[in-house]
């Protein structure tokens, strides 16, 4: 699916084929919305090493030094089971995170270049790659960038985090994305922790005849 949307960009196919893909896509997108729902949730939690962390309360176990990190697998932007995917793939390395992708044509934003928001997407998830290394879950407070640089298309990129700083619950970061010719971008950010049984609490379903019911 990814091949053929870049593909679409890229390339000035016939009429005859859009038609085609379009009728064969609509057909298999009916088909798909048939089938039972999925829980972004549901999902995380039977992961064995997720429930150990809800069990101890620490996310640091999860993520061995030099294993990918993907907890999301449909998240847009690194998820490898997600079509739409940016395909940035987040790895551990000491107590830094690495993301590193190669942007197809889809991506570009001024010719010849990357998306700056695509490039954003990348160094906030790498960012948040960093955060089963630092043992929590956060959210993003605030995240500022520089663009130093054009970031190239169709060339390997690696974005890395660091922590600078942990202020209570708040965690103040850094990233870099880097090509061949050098640093593109670089990043602050402000992360801000929960804890990890609070957003399985936050995130489960709930009953609503108890909600309604009279206290």
């Amino acid at each position: 699916m990814s091949k053929l949307a870049h593909g679409l960009v890229s390339r000035r196919a016939d009429v005859s084929v859009l038609h085609r893909i379009a009728a064969e896509v609509e057909a298999l997108a009916v088909e798909v919305e048939t089938a039972p729902p999925r829980s972004r949730l549901e999902e995380m939690t039977a992961n064995p090493r997720f429930a150990a962390a809800l069990k101890s309360g620490t996310m640091s176990d999860i993520v061995e030094d030099g294993a990918f990190v993907d907890l999301f697998h449909d998240s847009p932007v690194s998820g490898s089971a997600n079509p739409l995917s940016i395909g940035l793939r987040i790895r551990r390395e000491n107590d830094e995170s690495v993301g590193t992708v190669t942007l197809a044509p889809g991506w570009e934003g001024a010719p010849g270049r990357g998306h700056g928001g695509v490039v954003a997407a990348c160094v906030d998830e790498t960012i948040g790659g960093l955060l089963p290394i630092l043992g929590t879950m956060a959210f993003t407070g605030e995240l500022t960038l520089r663009y130093r640089e054009p970031c190239p298309l169709g060339v390997p990129l690696e974005f890395r985090a660091w922590l600078v700083e942990r202020d209570g619950r708040r965690l103040h970061l850094a990233a870099s994305g880097t090509g061949p010719d050098g640093v593109f971008v670089e990043s602050t950010a402000l992360f801000i922790t929960v804890d990890i049984a609070r957003l399985a609490e936050m995130n489960a379903p709930h009953d609503e005849e108890a909600d309604h019911a009279p206290i």
